[in-house]
């Protein structure tokens, strides 16, 4: 049974509100699509797809830098779910048996899911990194996928900066989005009126047009749909929704009708903030920083290109008998003035001749390189990129680059600490839990990733995965049992340092222990093995867990003792050989005619 939670005024008057506190930013939103999109995106107007504003940009250094950037933020923070992250137990968990296991299970279990092509999540993250980093607040949701595709059970989809109003809980993170979306009345029939869940209602006008046999889809006017989330209580002792943390209302804007009344068991939408201010609730970009710099270089291109246009059509002027028409000199390109004649000074004086009307443009030509190198060091390509051909970069010595590669994770590492904490992290976890939910580890034996699991089991013969019981109690009480261990570029740009004070540590001890042996009894070498392993970003399978270490060390124990035992055995058997020759030689001699 559905929650149903407050009424529909309350969530109507809470909009309102809402969009009340985003009023200030959105004219400053406007301008940021103009310069770095180059679209009307409609901000502070109706929510309609804008015009394209091509006609009115003479400059593209904004928006290759925004799209640069993003593309390069996105490229070393998730080139791929496998080369981005592994799940690790947390450290009480760590050591027990079947725990790393199980764990590295998992971590191949949402590489697959999260990595599949058809779940989006590489396009929804391209589209929140432009928004990151040009409006400065974007969203990733992560949600369950068709009930009648097994192989889809996740989907991602990136949410805008501009149809989200969000709002904040007491520590500064978002727990609360208002997302207005447009659909058709033939989209909004085919999401909430083919009994998807129970209890979806549809206003009987949308359901009148879009049955209309005579209707153009194309001419189907819709309605803005409101999608509600926020948190609520869980109801004690209750199952399905009402035990849920997170409510979700989907509400007919142009009707006020309640279609869809559910709920989620975390938080669905990731949004992250690229930077904020303290007391501010939507983020500031990069693409803010660049804005004024974007603007004057916008202007002083179209200029140039007005003058250079002059330069090579330059007005001209004609001498002619009559007055001047109007007093008017036109200046612009191409031009043609009528001068009076009775003004000559020289009679030998051209009657047509060019008016220089443009001054020297080298100073025009330094200011824009100027104003383009501070846009694309707003947009950190500076950093991002580091591709400069100076002959001091080309003959960097190891260490040189082992420090600007340093330098250059520490200058961006609050950039992308702040992706991973509010939205890869989140969205790593959600999608554990769905999958978790779903019974694809081998806890729940319902749904249909638990029948997908048991199916394969019976077709490979392989015994499914058995999920420690350590694991299963945690859980269910509600405790983390995982913690996000990134391995992708940008982590190992920030892990740098921590790889080459270790490796400097142990070549050191190992040098130091020649002349003082007991130097080296301080190193634990199972956890500094792990831990370069860990800042290398090496492949986790290619490296045994604690029970596979453990079991080979036993059989490497048991062989050396086998080992030692036939070496004995085989010592034992020369020694009685030898002896037996001996006693035998011995006796040879008792007959010999020499005896005494």
């Amino acid at each position: 049974m559905a929650d149903k939670g407050r009424s529909l005024n309350y969530y109507l008057d809470r909009f309102h509100t809402l969009e009340r506190e985003k009023q200030p930013w959105l004219l400053h939103f406007q301008a940021l699509a103009q310069i770095f999109l180059t679209r009307e995106m409609d901000f502070t107007r109706m929510m309609i797809p804008g015009e394209f504003l091509q006609a009115y940009v003479y400059d593209n250094t904004g928006q290759f830098s925004a799209a640069l950037c993003a593309s390069i933020i996105l490229s070393m923070m998730w080139p791929d779910a496998g080369r981005t992250f592994r799940v690790k137990p947390v450290k009480r968990l760590k050591g027990l048996a079947g725990v790393d296991e199980f764990f590295r299970y998992v971590t191949e279990d949402l590489h697959s899911v999260m990595d599949n092509p058809r779940a989006g999540l590489q396009v929804a993250l391209m589209e929140w990194a432009l928004d990151w980093v040009i409006f400065g607040t974007s969203g990733l949701a992560t949600l369950d996928g068709p009930k009648d595709d097994p192989s889809l059970p996740v989907v991602y989809d990136g949410w805008s900066t501009k149809r989200m109003f969000i709002d904040e809980d007491i520590a500064g993170f978002v727990d609360t989005v208002y997302y207005k979306r447009p659909l058709t009345a033939r989209q909004i029939m085919m999401e909430y009126g083919s009994g998807k869940y129970p209890g979806d209602s549809v206003s009987p006008i949308i359901k009148e047009e879009a049955e209309n046999p005579n209707a153009d889809p194309n001419e189907q006017e819709g309605t803005d749909v409101l999608v509600v989330i926020e948190p609520k209580e869980p109801e004690k002792g209750k199952a399905g929704v009402a035990a849920m943390r997170v409510r979700t209302v989907h509400i007919d804007l142009k009707h006020n009708h309640i279609m869809r009344e559910s709920g989620y068991h975390e938080m669905p939408v990731a949004v992250s903030r690229l930077f904020k201010q303290m007391d501010e609730k939507y983020g500031r970009s990069f693409g803010m920083l660049a804005l004024p710099d974007a603007q004057s270089l916008n202007a002083l291109a179209e200029a140039v290109l007005v003058a250079t246009e002059k330069q090579l059509d330059p007005p001209l002027g004609v001498l002619d008998d009559g007055r001047l028409g109007g007093g008017v000199v036109d200046t612009s390109a191409g031009a043609l003035t009528v001068f009076n004649s009775a003004g000559k000074v020289n009679p030998n004086e051209k009657p047509i001749f060019p008016l220089f009307t443009v001054g020297e443009m080298q100073s025009s030509a330094a200011l824009m390189e100027r104003l383009g190198g501070l846009i694309k060091q707003a947009f950190q390509l500076d950093r991002l990129l580091d591709l400069t051909n100076s002959a001091h970069s080309a003959e960097m010595t190891a260490y040189e680059t082992a420090v600007r590669d340093r330098i250059r994770g520490e200058s961006l590492g609050s950039t992308f600490s702040r992706a991973e904490k509010e939205v890869f992290t989140p969205t790593i976890q959600r999608t554990f839990n769905m999958r978790y939910r779903q019974g694809a580890y081998g806890i729940i034996n319902e749904g249909i990733a638990a029948r997908i699991r048991m199916l394969w089991g019976k077709i490979t013969g392989v015994k499914p995965m058995v999920v420690p019981p350590a694991v299963i109690a945690a859980a269910k009480e509600g405790l983390d049992v995982f913690e996000v261990e990134y391995i992708s570029p940008a982590k190992r740009f920030q892990q740098q340092q921590k790889l080459q004070g270790m490796t400097t540590a142990v070549q050191t001890i190992g040098n130091v222990s020649e002349q003082i042996p007991s130097m080296k009894d301080n190193v634990h070498p199972d956890r500094t093995a792990r831990h370069i392993w860990e800042f290398s970003g090496a492949p986790e399978e290619c490296l045994r867990t604690d029970d596979e270490l453990k079991a080979f060390r036993e059989a490497q124990a048991k062989a050396a003792e086998e080992q030692a035992k036939l070496a004995q055995a085989e010592a034992i058997t020369n020694m009685g050989a030898k002896a037996a020759q001996g006693k035998a030689a011995l006796g040879g001699m008792a007959g010999s005619p020499i005896a005494p």
